[in-house]
């Protein structure tokens, strides 16, 4: 079996459904990946264990939580903020999918978690996967010790994957985001990126030159989600695309990116190659963004009953080729 660490904030999702009445859900873009990855895995067969390391309360919302996350299948690492309260965002969708976000989560409990010292003693697996967002929880000192916690990690034999997820307005400056997300990608075996946040952070370039940048940064494979272009695929041998699912009606495109992620990295413990994985990512973002919310119902297939094995490699390490 494959042990994988989810590591991130968890929210309270209240999703618009007309101008007065909202539906609560959970949903946080670690936590999405955490979701797909566990029901792909599922689904493909592949004996996986996925955990959530977060920071939740004692109140009745993040009780909630827990009781979604063991229904999801998804193992509880949270760490406990007395008194504290999970973060929370609204969700608006315009009608050709595009959504507006608002949020409260300066005093959230994930927030209070990952201010403290002893992260990484809660971190541990054979694959560990967090993102940009995740940086955004954690002060200056505190993203240099888990960077180093992740390189000693990787040190053990884990597998360390980092989603650049850039939301301008979590960071002080573009300048300490590219800074904090450069390095995390350093230490990342797997970098999951957007051609967004690609031209936000270090300016308009070709895609393919986007994924030469963060190769030589030393990720051994590098995806670049490129929205309806597809997925570009880089490792120390060659670059492709990989196009995307053609998507009759477009309903919800949160998530979009953290669905890829989730299909991405179970494609790769079952032993899809990274180009397979890629189209496999692409299927279940192409499936999640025509449905409403970050997360689909659980009735929802994510993936073909009988998957082609043709491009399978006869290993679950997510990073060899």
């Amino acid at each position: 079996m494959t042990r994988v660490l989810c590591i991130g904030e968890c929210m309270i999702e209240l999703t618009h459904l007309d101008a007065r009445t909202l539906r609560l859900g959970f949903a946080g873009d670690t936590y999405n990946t955490a979701v797909y990855l566990r029901r792909v895995a599922a689904q493909l067969g592949h004996e996986t264990e996925v955990g959530y390391l977060t920071g939740l309360g004692d109140d009745e919302y993040s009780d909630a939580m827990r009781a979604e996350w063991r229904d999801e299948g998804i193992v509880d690492r949270s760490l406990l903020a007395e008194g504290r309260l999970p973060g929370l965002y609204a969700i608006r969708t315009a009608e050709d999918g595009e959504r507006r976000f608002a949020y409260w989560r300066e005093q959230s409990a994930a927030r209070d978690v990952f201010s403290r010292g002893d992260l990484c003693t809660h971190i541990e697996g054979d694959l560990v996967h967090l993102s940009g967002i995740t940086l955004q929880l954690l002060s200056s000192p505190a993203r240099k010790a888990l960077l180093a916690c992740l390189r000693e990690r990787r040190s053990e034999g884990a597998r360390v994957s980092f989603d650049t997820n850039y939301r301008p307005r979590g960071w002080r400056s573009s300048r300490e985001a590219a800074d904090a997300i450069t390095r995390a990608c350093a230490v990342a075996d797997i970098v999951l990126a957007s051609r967004q946040d690609e031209d936000l952070l270090h300016g308009a370039r070709s895609a393919t030159a986007g994924v030469r940048r963060l190769l030589d940064l030393g990720a051994r494979e590098v995806i670049l989600r490129d929205g309806s272009a597809g997925a570009y695929v880089g490792t120390t041998d060659d670059v492709v695309r990989v196009p995307a699912m053609p998507v009759n009606r477009v309903v919800d495109t949160t998530a979009a990116g953290d669905a890829f992620a989730g299909g991405y990295l179970a494609g790769r413990l079952a032993g899809d190659k990274p180009q397979a994985a890629a189209a496999l990512g692409n299927a279940v973002a192409g499936t999640v963004i025509q449905h409403p919310g970050a997360i689909t119902p659980r009735s929802i297939r994510l993936v073909e009953p009988t998957p082609s094995q043709s491009l399978r490699e006869p290993t679950t390490a997510p990073t060899s080729h």
